[in-house]
């Protein structure tokens, strides 16, 4: 069950990621991502990359390590804490981890796991204030959920995405999303689970899976 108490047929876990070939994967497929972004002109180039506490960390570490290795692009990369630091080097990592080699007008890009309300993104967008003036330029995650806002029973029209473009305007980009995944696994799974997705989205989803 999600927090927002919608109960879905389908988790994304990131975390389970652990190993080195799949690391190495996450590496890539990030690098590549952002690099083909920013050469495309999707994406302003940026000065830093933020990981939302927990999973963001690193996400964000291994993105800018990709950059770097497979496309030659140099970024650093910050993250915040759930609790304040009250000891040692305060000014580089008191609430954003990081945060010394921050200079005022620097763009950041936030990079995360998956999107399902924005509730998570919405408060790293609200914490990132603390550094002054700054300015977000995308927000690229590995899975899109493609779901609408609200909770189990109260299901608003937009999705996070849609609402986080709107209001902020900050572009947001997927590797996938669950529709794209969903047409991949559709003839490997059985009818029961493939109900269950469609009903799932028929009720939560801005996409429609048939």
């Amino acid at each position: 069950m999600f927090k927002s108490g919608r109960r879905p047929p389908n988790f994304i876990n990131t975390g389970a990621l652990t190993d080195g070939e799949s690391l190495a994967k996450v590496k890539w497929a990030f690098g590549n991502f952002i690099a083909n972004l920013l050469s495309e002109g999707k994406l302003q180039d940026f000065d830093f990359i933020f990981g939302p506490a927990y999973k963001g960390i690193a996400l964000a570490a291994l993105a800018c390590e990709g950059l770097r290795e497979l496309c030659g692009i140099n970024k650093r990369y910050l993250y915040d804490r759930k609790e304040e630091k009250a000891y040692a080097d305060r000014k580089m990592d008191q609430i954003i981890v990081g945060s010394g080699y921050f200079k005022p007008g620097d763009k950041i890009r936030i990079i995360d796991d998956v999107i399902t309300t924005g509730d998570t993104k919405l408060e790293a967008i609200e914490k990132l204030r603390i550094l002054g003036e700054h300015k977000v330029v995308g927000l690229v995650l590995a899975v899109d959920r493609e779901e609408r806002m609200g909770d189990a029973e109260h299901v608003e029209q937009k999705s996070a995405v849609q609402n986080i473009e709107e209001q902020f305007g900050i572009r947001v980009f997927s590797i996938p999303g669950m529709q794209r995944i969903y047409d991949l696994v559709k003839n490997e799974i059985s009818d029961d689970i493939r109900r269950a997705w469609i009903n799932y989205y028929d009720r939560y989803g801005v996409v429609s899976l048939r």
